[in-house]
C-alpha cells in the first residue's frame, strides 16, 4: 500500500496539479503575505531560511511559471482556490493571470566546483554569476515555452540606462536572447567539465565576456505579436534553492551580489542555517534577522528581507497556525489514500482517538496505597484531604470530570504541594495549618499528575492530533514522519476489518517508538553531541517533572538573555553544536523570554526528544541554568 504521508511532496509529485493538491495555503499566507503585501518580496534579496522540512523548497515550487499557470487552470475548482487567493495576497497573481516569471535554480549540483578552480576570487564568481544568470534565463524562457508562448512573442524590457548594453545578453527579443544563454552555458560548462583546469588566458571569451542579465532585465512581456493581442507583463523571479552547499565564502560572496539596488528583477536565495557561522545562525533564529552584512554600503533593512521559516515570534498564534496547517496537509494526502478515502477516512483526527486509558485496577489499587502513605508521611488531616477531594471532583477537562487514577494522582501532588507551603510544624502549631498560597486543582496539577502516571506506569500521554501536530515543532516533515506510522496503522486495521481508530494507547506507544528512531537516525553534522546534549537536558527535565509536588513540568533549559548572546565568544562548542541542533529540529531557541524579573533565551527541546523522554508539550516551564552548566552536558557520558 502506497503512504504518501512517506514521502515528501516536492521530491515525488512531478506532476503540478498533483503537487498543487497536497500544498497547504497557510505556509504561504503566515510566511510571505505581509512582504508580498508591501513589494518587499521583489524588490530586494529575499533571504529564506529554515530547518530541513519547513518547507522551503515547496514554496519555491509553488512560485515557478508552470505551477502558477496549473494553478490558475484549475482556479474554479475548490481544492484550488485557497491556494489562488493565497498566491494572490503575495503579488504572484493578479487578475487570474502570473505576475511573476519565477524559476527555481538547485545549487546543490556543480555550482561549488568554480571555488575549487586555481583563479582569483573575482574571477570564481564571475562564472559563477555567469551561469546563475544563463541558466535563469533558459529556464524563463522554457517555463514560457511550456505554457505555449513562442520565443518570437517574448520580449525583454530593459531598466532605464541599460539599452545600450542589450546586445551583450543576446539582444531584446526571446530567441536572441535563449541564443546568447545558450552559448555561454556551454562554455561554462566545458571549464566545469574539463578534467584539469584550463589557464585563465584560455578560458573562452563567452565565458569571461561580458553577461549581466539580472542587470540589464526589469521586465518580461509576453504576446502582443499580432494586432490588438494582449500583453502580459511579467516579473522575473530567480530562486537559488539549497544555498547552504556553497562554500561560506562563496555564500557571502554570492549574498552581496545579489543584494545590490540595482537589480530590477526579483531573487530569492534558501537555505538552511548549515553555511553561517555559528554566531550568525544563533542570530538569525532569535532575532529573525540576519546577520548584519560585514561589507560597507548594505543596509540590512533596505537590501535583504529575511525570512525564517521555522517557529519564532509569537508562539501561540504559530501553534495554531501549524496545526491548522497540519491538518489541512494530512486530509489532504488521506484524498490520496483509496484504501481509507474510499471510506471517507479524510480527517486524520478521526482516525486518532482521544478516549482515555486509565491504569489497571492493580496499578490504581497501588497508586492508592501510596497516596494514602503519603498522607501519613506528610501528616496531613483528612479534612485537608477531603477538601483536596472535593476540589478535585469540580475539576473539568473540556468539561468532564478527570478520571478516578489522574484524580489520584492529582490529590498527591497537592498534598505535596500542601507540605510545601505550610509552616514547619512546631509544639504549638495546628494541626492542620494554612499553606502560605493556596493549593487548588488547576491545569498545572492535572498536567503534573499526568505526567507522573505517564513514568511510574506508563499511562498513554500522547494521543490525539493536537499532540501530534505539537510534537512535530511547527515542522511539516517531521509532522509527516510522525503521521505516518499513525495512518499506516490504521490503514492496517481497514485491511483487517477493524475499525480505523487508533486508541490512545496505540498512539503513544507509535509516537514514542517513532521519536525515538528518529533521534537515532540523526546524521548531521555535530549529530552525536547534539544527542548528547539533548539526552542531558531531557534527563534533567525528567527529575524535575518527577518531584512529588509537580512544581514544574519543563521541557526547556534557559540561559540568561545576556549570557547567551556571548555564547559563540565564550564558549564557542556550545554554540556551534546549538546551531546545528537548531538547524536540524533537535532544540528550539526562545529568545527574549521574561520571568523573574529577568531576561532569558530558552533551549526549548524538539518534539522528537520531548516523546523519547516523556516531558510534557505545553511550552514555557525551564529550569534557569547558565551558558556554563549546559556547556559541561557536552562533556558527560553519551546516552
Amino acid at each position: 500500500m502506497d503512504n504518501p504521508f512517506l514521502r515528501r511532496a516536492t521530491e515525488f509529485l512531478r506532476d503540478d496539479e498533483a503537487f498543487l493538491a497536497v500544498v497547504s495555503p497557510e505556509p504561504v499566507t503566515f510566511f510571505l503575505k505581509k512582504s508580498g503585501e508591501s513589494g518587499r518580496l521583489y524588490d530586494r534579496l529575499v533571504l529564506l531560511r529554515g530547518t530541513p522540512g519547513s518547507g522551503k523548497t515547496t514554496l519555491a515550487r509553488l512560485f515557478e511559471y508552470p505551477t502558477l499557470t496549473a494553478l490558475l487552470r484549475n482556479s474554479s475548482v475548490s481544492t484550488y482556490q485557497a491556494l489562488v487567493g493565497a498566491l494572490g495576497d503575495c503579488g504572484a497573481i493578479a487578475d487570474s493571470r502570473p505576475s511573476v516569471l519565477g524559476c527555481r535554480l538547485p545549487l546543490e549540483t556543480d555550482y561549488r566546483d568554480f571555488w575549487e578552480f586555481p583563479y582569483a576570487d573575482g574571477l570564481k564568481m564571475g562564472l559563477m554569476t555567469a551561469l546563475i544568470q544563463a541558466r535563469a534565463v533558459l529556464a524563463w524562457l522554457r517555463h514560457l515555452g511550456s505554457a505555449g508562448v513562442d520565443p518570437a512573442d517574448v520580449r525583454i524590457i530593459p531598466r532605464a540606462g541599460a539599452e545600450s548594453i542589450v546586445e551583450t545578453i543576446g539582444g531584446l527579443d526571446g530567441i536572441r536572447l535563449a541564443e546568447r544563454a545558450r552559448a555561454v552555458e556551454m562554455a561554462l560548462y566545458k571549464v566545469m567539465g574539463a578534467l584539469l583546469a584550463p589557464a585563465e588566458s584560455e578560458l573562452p571569451v563567452e565565458a569571461t565576456g561580458a553577461y549581466q542579465p539580472f542587470d540589464i532585465i526589469d521586465r518580461v512581456e509576453v504576446g502582443g505579436g499580432a494586432a490588438g493581442a494582449e500583453v502580459l507583463p511579467l516579473r522575473p523571479l530567480a530562486i537559488l534553492d539549497d544555498a547552504h552547499v556553497l562554500h561560506p565564502a562563496q555564500f557571502q560572496a554570492l549574498q552581496r551580489w545579489l543584494a545590490r539596488r540595482e537589480l530590477r528583477i526579483a531573487r530569492w536565495m534558501i537555505a538552511r542555517f548549515d553555511v553561517l557561522l555559528p554566531q550568525e545562525a544563533l542570530q538569525a533564529v532569535t532575532e529573525d534577522r540576519s546577520e548584519t552584512a560585514s561589507y560597507p554600503g548594505l543596509s540590512q533593512d533596505r537590501e535583504i528581507e529575511a525570512v525564517l521559516l521555522q517557529s519564532s515570534g509569537p508562539r501561540r498564534e504559530n501553534r495554531t497556525i501549524f496545526r491548522r496547517m497540519a491538518k489541512d496537509m494530512a486530509g489532504r494526502y488521506l484524498r490520496r489514500m483509496p484504501l481509507l478515502s474510499a471510506r471517507n477516512l479524510v480527517v486524520l483526527g478521526d482516525l486518532l482517538g482521544d478516549e482515555e486509558a486509565p491504569i489497571s485496577p492493580s496499578e490504581r489499587r497501588r497508586l492508592a496505597e501510596s497516596v494514602d502513605a503519603a498522607q501519613r508521611r506528610l501528616q496531613v488531616a483528612d479534612a485537608r484531604r477531603e477538601t483536596f477531594g472535593k476540589d478535585i471532583e469540580g475539576f473539568r477537562v473540556g468539561g468532564k470530570p478527570v478520571p478516578e487514577d489522574i484524580a489520584l494522582a492529582m490529590l498527591s501532588v497537592m498534598m505535596h504541594r500542601y507540605d510545601k507551603r505550610r509552616a514547619p510544624p512546631t509544639m504549638f502549631a495546628d494541626d492542620d495549618p494554612e499553606p502560605s498560597r493556596p493549593v487548588n486543582a488547576n491545569p498545572s496539577v492535572y498536567e503534573a499528575a499526568r505526567l507522573h502516571l505517564l513514568h511510574r506506569f506508563e499511562r498513554p500521554y500522547f494521543y490525539g492530533i493536537d499532540d501530534l501536530c505539537d510534537a512535530s515543532s511547527e515542522n511539516a516533515e517531521q509532522f509527516l514522519q510522525l503521521a505516518a506510522v499513525l495512518v499506516e496503522t490504521a490503514a492496517t486495521q481497514v485491511i483487517r476489518s477493524k475499525p480505523a481508530l487508533l486508541s490512545a494507547e496505540t498512539q503513544h506507544r507509535l509516537l514514542r517508538k517513532r521519536g525515538e528512531q528518529i533521534i537515532e537516525s540523526w546524521d548531521f553534522p555535530q549529530h552525536a553531541l547534539v544527542r548528547r546534549l539533548t539526552a542531558g537536558m531531557a534527563r534533567r527535565c525528567v527529575e524535575v517533572t518527577n518531584q512529588p509536588n509537580g512544581w514544574l513540568t519543563p521541557n526547556a533549559f534557559g540561559i540568561p538573555q545576556e549570557e547567551f548572546k556571548a555564547l559563540p565568544a565564550s564558549h564557542p562548542g556550545l554554540a556551534h553544536v546549538l546551531q546545528f541542533g537548531v538547524a536540524y529540529n533537535a532544540v528550539t531557541l526562545v529568545p527574549h523570554h521574561q520571568t523573574k524579573g529577568r531576561e532569558w533565551c530558552l533551549l526549548e527541546l524538539g518534539g522528537m526528544v520531548i516523546l523519547k523522554h516523556g516531558l510534557c508539550l505545553k511550552r514555557g516551564g525551564f529550569i534557569e541554568s547558565s551558558a556554563k552548566e549546559v556547556a559541561e552536558m557536552l562533556q558527560e557520558a553519551g546516552p
